[in-house]
């Protein structure tokens, strides 16, 4: 039998996944993208050739404009640089902003896969804690002038500023000017990973996404249509003042093959140019705000008794708080038996924080199976005494 595997994600049967944090095949809109394919080769054979360092032009621009209006604020096609998603681009940042040996300071808990990718090119990682509002800034402080006492250098601040992997926290708009403000003071760059920042599905405003300080602090900020649009065109973004993208396009990778997605990014702008983009992220939002509503509605019919939680105003996730005595690693085990995975808390440490959370995602399942994922989950928690 070959081992060859065609997708990321393969569940096995009879299990429901709540730790899968990606969309499922319902949240892709094939109809859309077949219908906006042809345009792809509008250019004839030059659309099948090399791209242009910084990015297609005419994606660019289209972008810019489908920013400005989901982000509120203007957005200059200047200013951007296509990358492979989001993976890729941390890997360039790395590349291009850091040398082995450098500190990278992360929110504790944050986005565990981000850290075999600062690992890869030989960042200590060093983590700030997070409280209601986001990372605590004046920690992020202390940390870079005790890693410059010791005669070493914090490469950059990684965040993720919207409906944040894992704990579902936005960070305020106080402490968005703090940490930019601070991010000027000290100059270190903050890395704001903002895949999630267009997914709120409750009514409200959203902050400014930190986007909007590319030009007054040393903002760089990290967007993807792995969440807008899907995860397969490996079609992404940093937008940063000219200045700070000019070493990104400089740089080997891109010297040697040109820009990164043309056909993807084709594709992607014609999706925004014919308003169908516009059309799915209001869906994608819809169905999320339905997914999690009825994850939330289980949890509390199952389990309300056993485990606290806030309630996302958008994003993909729940972070699920233990009662004492359990952990996230033990909680885990007994879901397994039951038929149920989740993702336990201590993944999310690069320090090993204490193992007392559950993340749960609503993303990648309808709502029958989030509801009956989450009764195996309470029938777990009920195994273990709780």
């Amino acid at each position: 039998m070959s081992n060859i595997q065609y997708q990321q994600v393969v569940v096995p049967d009879g299990v429901i996944d709540l730790g899968v944090g990606q969309p499922n095949h319902a949240l892709l809109p094939f109809e859309h993208v077949r219908q906006a394919a042809p345009s792809l080769l509008d250019d004839g054979p030059e659309s099948l050739q090399y791209g242009a360092e910084w990015g297609d032009g005419h994606h660019r621009v289209a972008l810019a404009e489908h920013l400005s209006v989901g982000y509120g604020v203007p957005i200059a096609p200047e200013h951007l640089f296509s990358t492979n998603g989001t993976s890729q681009a941390l890997d360039m940042v790395c590349t291009v902003m850091s040398v082995p040996g450098d500190v990278v300071i992360v929110e504790d808990p944050t986005y565990f896969l981000a850290f075999q990718i600062f690992r890869d090119h030989g960042l200590d990682i060093r983590t700030a804690p997070m409280d209601g509002e986001g990372i605590d800034v004046a920690a992020v402080v202390r940390i870079v002038t005790d890693v410059r006492a010791a005669g070493g250098r914090v490469a950059f601040v990684y965040v993720v500023p919207a409906f944040h992997n894992p704990t579902s926290i936005t960070m305020s708009q106080r402490r968005r000017d703090d940490l930019a403000a601070a991010a000027s003071a000290i100059d270190v760059p903050v890395l704001a990973d903002e895949v999630y920042h267009l997914l709120r599905h409750a009514p409200g405003a959203m902050p400014l996404p930190m986007s909007a300080y590319v030009e007054r602090a040393p903002v760089v900020s990290l967007g993807t249509f792995s969440k807008i649009l899907a995860p397969g065109l490996r079609l992404g973004w940093i937008h940063a003042a000219p200045s700070r993208l000019e070493p990104f396009a400089a740089s080997g990778l891109i010297v040697s093959g040109g820009g990164l997605n043309p056909i993807s990014s084709g594709l992607a702008t014609a999706m925004i140019r014919t308003g169908r983009q516009a059309e799915h992220l209001a869906f994608v939002q819809a169905t999320l705000g339905r997914r999690c509503a009825a994850m939330v509605a289980a949890l509390r019919a199952t389990c309300s008794d056993r485990v606290s939680f806030d309630v996302p105003d958008g994003g993909y996730f729940i972070w699920l708080r233990l009662p004492a005595g359990i952990s996230g690693t033990q909680a885990r085990e007994a879901g397994r038996r039951e038929g149920v995975d989740v993702r336990h808390g201590a993944l999310f440490s690069a320090v090993g924080a204490p193992d007392d959370h559950l993340r749960l995602s609503f993303a990648y399942y309808d709502e029958p199976d989030i509801v009956e994922g989450v009764r195996r989950l309470a029938r777990a928690l009920s195994s273990l005494g709780t």
